[in-house]
């Protein structure tokens, strides 16, 4: 029959490898997160690797490898961890912690050199569909087309938010829709309010309107700022100085917060502007102009 002594060694032997047990599977679900971690960032280089040319292929290369090289390190190191079982338990959850730390802080930075916040960071020289991830918001990159056309010599790179075309897509849509938005960002698309916001909450930024006719006459016009506020402020619209030949129709706009056909928001609090033109604006009055075609 054992001792009182030899029960309490048994009994504590027996919660130490409990306890590694334990830590040997959460390293284990850790690493598993790991690898879905590395197949999310191989596919995001995958992706963008097909849009780059020459300089920014090679460049794009080297942040794959380097990306590559970090992870390693990180299963080399949980790796040695697992190997380790005569480390103290308290010492290897110390160990665990860090390492989850070091993971996140990784796809993190991972994240900030995949994803551009905006057009203008898209290293690309054409036009075409692409992921950007705004402030704060990188858990979920959306889908936008970005015109990098020299258009009136103002240089490229700008966020297409509203496309019209040739009227294949009802831009009579109620509130929700123009908050998510809607259609198709290769072709007619409104690409929300919510995303709006998130693209112009920080920093300066610019809104070129560009209108072109069936034979292909172009006017623009330029606004050297540009914002939509939050939900909260039903998306209010600023615009700053106005530059271009297609005249100002945003300046009695200005101020205004959005409006569809079953969420008025104008200098009455109507829907009738929404209902009258069939569609959605920051509409002050209905006589005001209404521009439709916004990069």
């Amino acid at each position: 029959m054992p001792t009182v002594m030899e029960a309490i060694i048994h009994a504590m032997i027996d919660f130490r490898r409990e306890m590694l047990d334990n830590l040997q599977l959460s390293i284990e679900y850790h690493t598993e997160q790991l690898e879905e971690i590395k197949q999310y960032a191989k596919y995001m280089m995958e992706e963008q690797e097909k849009r780059m040319k020459s300089e920014s292929e090679l460049k794009f290369k080297e942040l794959r490898d380097e990306i590559n090289r970090k992870f390693e390190q990180q299963h080399t190191s949980i790796s040695h961890q697992m190997q380790e079982r005569n480390i103290q338990s308290d010492a290897k959850f110390h160990v665990l912690q860090d390492t989850m730390y070091k993971i996140r802080k990784t796809l993190a930075e991972i994240r900030d050199e995949l994803l551009p916040t905006s057009c203008d960071q898209v290293k690309s020289y054409s036009s075409g569909i692409f992921y950007i991830s705004p402030f704060e918001n990188i858990d979920h990159p959306f889908l936008v087309l970005c015109n990098f056309e020299n258009n009136f010599n103002l240089g490229g790179g700008w966020t297409v938010f509203q496309r019209r075309i040739n009227g294949s897509v009802d831009f009579y849509r109620n509130w929700t829709m123009y908050q998510y938005g809607f259609g198709d960002v290769k072709g007619e698309h409104w690409l929300g309010l919510e995303k709006l916001h998130l693209m112009t909450k920080r920093g300066r930024h610019e809104l070129l309107v560009l209108l072109e006719d069936f034979e292909g006459h172009s006017i623009y016009a330029l606004y050297d700022e540009f914002k939509i506020a939050s939900e909260e402020e039903k998306y209010r619209l600023t615009v700053g100085n106005y530059s271009g030949n297609a005249g100002d129709s945003l300046k009695k706009h200005n101020g205004m917060k959005f409006t569809t056909f079953d969420n008025g928001n104008d200098v009455k609090n109507s829907a009738y502007c929404a209902k009258q033109y069939r569609g959605a604006w920051w509409f002050r009055e209905c006589f005001d102009r209404y521009a439709y075609t916004i990069c």
